[in-house]
């Protein structure tokens, strides 16, 4: 044959190979990687920076602009009424009107929360799915859980998260209610000492909401990394079951239909918004169970708790 036949690789003679014996040595880059030598800031800097990312998520900040859309424009939708309210107020107030008795305008501050339920829902079952089936989706669980964060705190602060947000989506129309019909009046100190006594409804409303949307809206969100599911799940569980208790009492199943409406979001939200303002429920249902609305703000306190209950179960047991 013609010309020098090839060497195999490993015959006498043949080229040293890379990183083989004989062959040149490797070499150790320093890319300047330091070691942390700062203060470790522990666990429970870690719950809190996780219960302030969760808030921030639930409104799209620090991520893109399509991430903000959905919870500014319901917080928009639920803001507006309360801004044309006060603002119309405010108006005939200037022009000469007077003192506007409280039931002369259909945005007050115990109708508000019936007035804002739907967006509120609709807030949750977007928003909860989307913070919390992200790490499912990405497997970033095992991160968490590879620091000083347990589990039962990783579902904590998540859960306060989410009904923070809420909080925060149910409290600021009625703040803007608050001020701008005390900022409008002529007599600021007594409009004031008037809507004052409104506060105690406000938070106390906003929180029983807070943690009973939240909470199921979180409890479900854990379960399903697929926000489609989730979200149509929180949507069917929110409003199925009232309608679900209204045909109970329509077929005379009074015992059964008690039962639901204790368990039903949108008659326990509506009846505790009547104990904290002292209104008439809006529910029908509310009346035909003949429940005491004592039992209602027990009832979200119960649904609050067994709802993160649900939370730290799942996810102590599933895998990161």
């Amino acid at each position: 044959m013609s010309g020098s036949a090839s060497v195999p690789p490993f015959a006498p003679g043949a080229p040293a190979l890379r990183g083989s014996p004989g062959g040149p040595e490797g070499s150790i880059y320093d890319l300047g990687y330091r070691n942390y030598d700062g203060p470790r800031l522990g666990r429970t800097h870690a719950i809190r920076a996780l219960f302030v990312h969760t808030l921030k998520v639930c409104y799209g900040i620090g991520r893109g602009g399509r991430a903000k859309l959905a919870p500014f424009i319901l917080l928009a939708f639920a803001t507006i009424p309360a801004v044309v309210a006060v603002g119309a107020l405010a108006l005939i107030r200037q022009v000469g009107g007077g003192q506007i008795p409280e039931e002369a305008s259909p945005v007050r501050h115990d109708t508000y929360y019936g007035i804002v339920a739907t967006l509120v829902a609709l807030f949750c079952a977007v928003q909860a799915p989307e913070t919390l089936g992200r790490d499912q989706r990405h497997h970033l669980l095992s991160v968490y859980f590879a620091r000083a964060l347990r589990r039962t705190d990783y579902a904590l602060a998540r859960f306060a998260g989410i009904a923070a947000a809420v909080l925060v989506f149910v409290l600021l129309p009625q703040l803007i209610i608050f001020f701008g019909l005390v900022l409008s009046a002529e007599d600021v100190a007594a409009e004031f000492g008037r809507e004052a006594r409104f506060l105690p409804g406000i938070f106390g409303q906003a929180i029983v909401l807070s943690g009973v949307l939240g909470g199921i809206s979180a409890a479900v969100s854990a379960y399903t990394p697929r926000r489609v599911y989730a979200t149509t799940a929180i949507i069917v569980l929110i409003a199925v079951t009232p309608l679900v208790s209204a045909v109970l009492i329509e077929l005379g199943a009074i015992s059964l239909a008690t039962l639901l409406v204790l368990l039903s979001p949108a008659d326990i939200l509506a009846a505790t918004n009547a104990w904290w303002f002292d209104s008439r429920p809006e529910s029908t249902a509310i009346f035909l169970t003949d429940l005491p609305l004592e039992a209602f703000l027990a009832a979200a306190a119960v649904i609050t708790a067994a709802c993160a209950a649900i939370l730290v179960r799942r996810y102590e047991r599933i895998a990161a």
